[in-house]
């Protein structure tokens, strides 16, 4: 069976990468070689947690249970966490079989489920201290996932001083944060480079480029800091393929190269807090929001509240069973570019305002910007194009290149190369 490198590149709609192949000549020649999928369908919430998830799972947000970058925790919404997870993940079920995984900076794994572990850099955002009175006991669980857990020296080994490298930590420096943020995303590639090169190479090696996401945030797709960021990623990846080729290990592995949601512009931010009173416990995906009301008569209000600025009741199958009749979710009328957000603290009276984000993730369900891109590429890999597959095929499809076996129902996208 072969080997698998899972790349997520955060925050990349099939449509932009395919605006922009042309000045990605790496990721170019990775969906030319293998296969392209031209579009996976979206989870609903599309937002970050969801999409790592459904990515290493072969489950709906409704069954794996993080339906939203935010859960509810007894009587408030937190960030949700890999130990939220319900059901098994790829991982889990590849270490289990004896295989070698290694977590370079990939979100939403259990550091127990790997050989060697690093957590995301961006680990230290989900820590609620900083916005609660009082921590959450979830919190400690960020704190562990923020971790390196390198029992063997693994990583120690692959630099001349025989210490672990330390990843800068972007968020400890907001105002460098970008810059930052591009070479966390660098050191943790190399450090997956390093270990693929070494004698020990993982059978799986997951990690992520997540800067990508920041910029959409902060520019837009359309402009030219943002182009470059993935022009950056794209090399970074070129640079791990060449030391790969350098150690001759590169007929060994595979890729699979994806993002976890998409995104567009959202310029219009709708203030929940001043339509629902701060007392009321709700969370915002984007364009999507769901609250916990107080009992029926509450639920009655915040309905009539919302409806009145033609905001949409919507289902809530992407929810676990047992949290439907306990939170109402909403989304933004079709058409609209509205974003839910709580006014700033300089914001003037009023019940809407300019958003936080020049674009935003989290879209009404049935926008095509929500559509990731997806390449599989290497020896274990056919040459072909897909116009699209579910995500709760992408798990299935990395099982079969790395010959884990799994109790997932659902198949793979392609069959892979004999």
């Amino acid at each position: 069976m072969g080997k698998l490198i899972l790349i997520m590149i955060d925050g990349i709609s099939a449509s932009h990468f395919e605006k922009i192949r042309h000045q990605l000549p790496v990721l170019n020649r990775l969906a030319r070689q293998g296969t392209q999928v031209q579009g996976v369908s979206p989870e609903m919430c599309g937002t970050s947690c969801p999409g790592r998830t459904s990515i290493i799972t072969a489950a709906a947000p409704a069954d794996h249970g993080v339906y939203g970058n935010f859960i509810l925790d007894g009587d408030g919404f937190r960030w949700a966490n890999p130990y939220d997870i319900r059901v098994q993940t790829l991982p889990e079920l590849a270490k289990k079989q004896g295989k070698d995984v290694a977590c370079v900076g990939y979100g939403m794994v259990r550091p127990e489920d790997c050989s060697v572990y690093v957590g995301p850099w961006w680990a230290d955002e989900m820590l609620m201290r900083g916005k609660d009175q009082q921590p959450v006991p979830a919190d400690l669980q960020w704190q562990k996932c923020g971790e390196t857990i390198d029992p063997d020296g693994r990583i120690a080994r692959l630099f001349e001083s025989g210490e672990a490298c330390e990843v800068v930590a972007p968020n400890k420096h907001p105002r460098y944060k970008l810059q930052l943020g591009m070479l966390a995303d660098h050191q943790l590639l190399d450090i997956a480079a390093g270990l693929a090169a070494s004698d020990e190479a993982p059978d799986l090696i997951m990690l992520e480029i997540a800067i990508t996401d920041y910029f959409l945030h902060k520019y837009g797709a359309e402009h030219s800091l943002t182009e470059w960021s993935m022009r950056i990623a794209d090399s970074q990846i070129g640079s791990l393929i060449t030391r790969l080729e350098q150690s001759g290990k590169l007929d060994e592995y595979n890729f699979a190269i994806m993002s976890d949601h998409g995104h567009t512009p959202m310029p219009d931010a709708l203030y929940v807090d001043r339509i629902l009173g701060k007392d009321t416990i709700w969370s915002s995906e984007g364009a999507v929001l769901m609250v916990k009301p107080r009992d029926k008569q509450h639920a009655h209000e915040v309905t009539l509240a919302l409806t009145e600025f033609g905001i949409q009741l919507w289902d809530n199958n992407h929810l676990p069973e047992e949290l439907r009749e306990d939170i109402i979710t909403f989304i933004t009328p079709k058409g609209s570019d509205i974003s839910f957000e709580a006014a700033p603290d300089e914001a003037p009276e009023g019940t809407s305002g300019p958003s936080e984000y020049v674009s935003n993730h989290g879209m009404r369900p049935g926008r095509l910007e929500d559509y990731r891109f997806c390449i599989f590429s290497g020896p274990d890999v056919p040459q072909q194009i897909l116009p699209t597959a579910y995500n709760h095929q992408v798990a299935p499809t990395m099982a079969s290149i790395i010959g884990v076996e799994t109790p997932w129902h659902a198949q793979p996208i392609f069959k892979r190369n004999a």
